[in-house]
């Protein structure tokens, strides 16, 4: 059962809507990504280990305050921004099928570029997603199961993804706002 309040009318937990994000900016952050991909040390992290990640980025934490009120005019609820996360994935990317921590309680990943000829799927409860760029895939990430299978990839190819999660301002999690942890 979900906390959120946010009901979908079809059942579904989740939706698809368009970013409307101008390619360009899109093509500036990806080459922005792939620079300190090239550039920086980093080890990745324990999610999908060996690719290149990050935690509130300036650039991506713009994003979401851009993302902010159309999450919020697609789940009609009142929401509180928590944290962003960017990876860019390369050939062997795993993500293991999981729920997200009560941060995530409303989730949108969003395509910001792939140069890989399809998208990589994004396998959720009872579907699958092939998202183009500037798609934002909104979830409830406490709720609902998501992964993605092994990419197969060239060297060079990649999928870049932004990960922007709310909480509701009069839901349970309304303390994780700003990614302050919930006291149990």
């Amino acid at each position: 059962m979900s906390f959120c309040k946010w009901e979908k009318t079809d059942g579904n937990k989740y939706e698809i809507a368009k970013s409307g994000i101008p390619t360009k900016d899109l093509d500036f952050i990806t080459k922005y990504l792939l620079w300190r991909e090239e550039v920086e040390e980093w080890q990745g992290d324990e999610q999908t280990p060996g690719m290149y990640a990050g935690y509130n980025d300036n650039l991506m934490q713009y994003l979401h305050y851009i993302m902010h009120p159309i999450m919020e005019r697609e789940t009609g609820l009142s929401l509180l921004p928590t944290y962003t996360y960017f990876r860019v994935y390369r050939n062997g990317s795993i993500l293991e099928k999981h729920t997200d921590r009560p941060a995530c309680e409303v989730s949108a990943s969003m395509l910001i570029a792939t140069n890989i000829k399809e998208s990589w799927t994004l396998f959720a409860e009872g579907t699958h997603v092939n998202q183009e760029v500037g798609d934002m895939f909104i979830y409830r990430g406490c709720d609902l199961e998501h992964w993605r299978e092994p990419l197969i990839a060239n060297n060079g190819e990649y999928h870049v993804q932004v990960f922007a999660h709310y909480v509701d301002a009069n839901g349970p999690y309304y303390m994780c706002a700003g990614d302050e942890p919930v006291n149990s």
